[in-house]
C-alpha cells in the first residue's frame, strides 16, 4: 500500500512537471481528432478489430528523429519548456502528460543491444491509463521492426501475440507523414476465431477503439511540440 501511494505521488508529480514544461513552451493544447486526415474502425469476419489512422503530418521532424524517439522513450529529460535546467521528466510523460504512465524495457535487443525504450527483437511494457475513460493498458510488447520507415510491435498476452500496432512514417516537405494502425485479435486457428467473437468485445471493442483513436492523435500530434528540441540536445543520452 505504501509503495503504491509513493508511486502515485511520483507519477502525479511527473505529470505536473510535464504539463508545466509544455505550458511554458506554449504547446499545452493537444491536436483535435479532426486533425487526422483519415480514420477507420472495422471488424473482420474472423472477429479481429482493425483501427487505422492517417495522421496530420508531424511538422519539423525526420524519419530518423522518429526512430530515435521510439528507441529512447524510456529515458528522461531536464527540458522545462525553455531550456534544460529543469528537474528530470520522463520523455513518455511529455509525450502525453495526462495518460502515460511508463515504458519499461524488459529485455535487450539482438546481439545484446541495450534497450532504452523499444528495440528490434526486444520486449517492453507499456502502461497508460486514459484518464477520462479509465481504460488501463498494462501490456508486454515485442518489437519486430524499428527503423527509419516503420515501427511495429506485437501485443503479447500470456506469451501469445494478440494483435499488433504498426507505425509508418516518411519524409514530407513540412515534416513526416505518419500512419498508425492497431489490429486486435487472436490468430490461432479455430480457437482464435472463438476468442475473437466471444471475448474480444470485453477486451477491445468499438468504444475502446474510439478512445484509442483520440489518445493516439493526441500523442502523435504532441511529437512535433517536443521532439525537435529533445533531439537537438540528444548528446546527453549518447555521451
Amino acid at each position: 500500500m505504501f509503495k503504491s501511494v509513493h508511486m502515485n505521488a511520483k507519477l502525479r508529480q511527473n505529470h505536473r512537471l510535464a504539463r508545466k514544461a509544455l505550458k511554458t513552451a506554449g504547446t499545452l493544447a493537444f491536436k483535435p481528432e479532426s486533425s487526422a486526415k483519415w480514420v477507420d474502425i472495422s471488424r473482420s469476419w474472423k472477429g479481429t478489430v482493425l483501427v487505422q489512422i492517417d495522421h496530420d503530418n508531424v511538422k519539423n521532424v525526420t524519419p530518423e528523429m522518429i526512430c530515435w524517439w521510439f528507441k529512447n522513450l524510456s529515458r528522461s529529460t531536464t527540458w522545462n519548456g525553455k531550456d534544460f535546467s529543469g528537474p528530470e521528466i520522463p520523455l513518455y510523460h511529455l509525450w502525453h502528460h495526462r495518460d502515460h504512465i511508463a515504458v519499461t524495457p524488459l529485455t535487450n535487443g539482438r546481439n545484446g543491444a541495450v534497450n532504452h525504450g523499444f528495440l528490434e527483437g526486444a520486449d517492453s511494457r507499456i502502461e497508460e491509463r486514459f484518464n477520462e475513460t479509465h481504460f488501463h493498458v498494462h501490456t508486454r510488447m515485442h518489437t519486430t521492426v524499428l527503423n527509419n520507415e516503420e515501427f511495429t510491435f506485437h501485443i503479447m498476452i500470456a506469451g501469445i501475440p494478440f494483435g499488433h500496432i504498426t507505425h509508418l512514417y516518411a519524409q514530407e516537405e513540412d515534416g513526416c507523414s505518419f500512419y498508425a494502425e492497431t489490429e486486435m485479435g487472436c490468430r490461432i486457428p479455430v480457437i482464435g476465431w472463438l476468442i475473437n467473437w466471444l471475448l474480444m468485445p470485453f477486451i477491445y471493442n468499438k468504444k475502446t477503439a474510439e478512445h484509442w483513436v483520440r489518445h493516439n492523435i493526441e500523442e502523435t500530434g504532441r511529437t512535433e511540440d517536443i521532439l525537435p528540441v529533445i533531439y537537438e540536445n540528444r548528446q546527453q543520452y549518447e555521451a
